[in-house]
């Protein structure tokens, strides 16, 4: 990612690292214009739209479904970073980007393996 910077009756509860009591609390992002709003929203679908959109006589593999979310996360972090949300958002939805894309390499990030790690 080039950046300048079910059906069941059942569900397991999630297990998710609970935030951090001690983070300080979010910068408030400036407030856009609303023109700007929503010429970030039509970015941000439009990208969306070109990521997830059929492509006929390209196969659906495994490593191009992974690419077309990597764009998609992509397009999220733009759209975040365009809007002023905190920066370190931005970092980690494009960690979870870089993570999907080095898949295609056989690299995978720590935090996207199965099971328990210390």
């Amino acid at each position: 990612m080039p950046r300048h910077i079910r059906s069941v009756t059942a569900r397991r509860p999630r297990r998710i690292a609970k935030p951090v009591k001690e983070a300080p609390p979010p910068a408030a992002p400036a407030v856009p214009s609303l023109a700007a709003e929503l010429s970030n929203e039509a970015e941000l679908f439009d990208a969306l739209r070109q990521a997830f959109q059929v492509t006929p006589g390209v196969p659906e593999t495994p490593e191009r479904t992974r690419e077309r979310y990597a764009w998609a996360i992509e397009s999220l972090a733009n759209y975040l970073e365009d809007i002023g949300a905190d920066t370190a958002w931005v970092e980690r939805i494009e960690e979870l980007g870089w993570a999907l894309e080095d898949l295609t390499t056989g690299v995978q990030a720590p935090f996207l393996k199965p099971g328990d790690n210390p």
